[in-house]
């Protein structure tokens, strides 16, 4: 769960200054919606909405307990999504190439890169 808590709040320190150059350049006037950061470990997503604080935690350095603070001011917003949603996942995790067919546009990949990067791997062959 500490790992993924942490990844939470380095995304949330890039999303905030995303928003703050966006602001800055002014290309729209301000961002009012809470900031998404999606995870897929519903443990990290319970702490970060929790207001409580566990025994498991203790050892957790301060400064990520911002995530906690941001999230219950309404800055930001932590949504468990599923494992099999997450786009990232096939790129960077040892997968089972059944993972790797299906429609390469529900991982948000365009078609041609998605299967063409599979070809040259040699995961898929040219008659699939």
């Amino acid at each position: 769960m500490e790992a993924e808590f942490v990844t939470c709040f380095e995304a949330m320190v890039q999303a905030k200054w995303l928003r703050n150059v966006i602001s800055g350049l002014v290309l729209v006037d301000s961002i009012t919606k809470s900031l998404k950061i999606y995870c897929d470990n519903s443990t990290a997503v319970f702490f970060s909405k929790n207001d409580k604080y566990s025994k498991g935690a203790k050892h957790m350095e301060l400064k990520y307990f911002a995530v906690k603070e941001e999230v219950q001011k309404h800055r930001v917003s932590i949504e468990h999504v599923s494992t099999d949603l997450m786009i990232a996942d096939p790129l960077t995790k040892g997968l089972p190439p059944k993972v790797f067919t299906g429609d390469p546009l529900t991982k948000g990949l365009p078609p041609k890169v998605f299967t063409g990067h599979l070809y040259s791997m040699g995961i898929m062959s040219a008659n699939e």
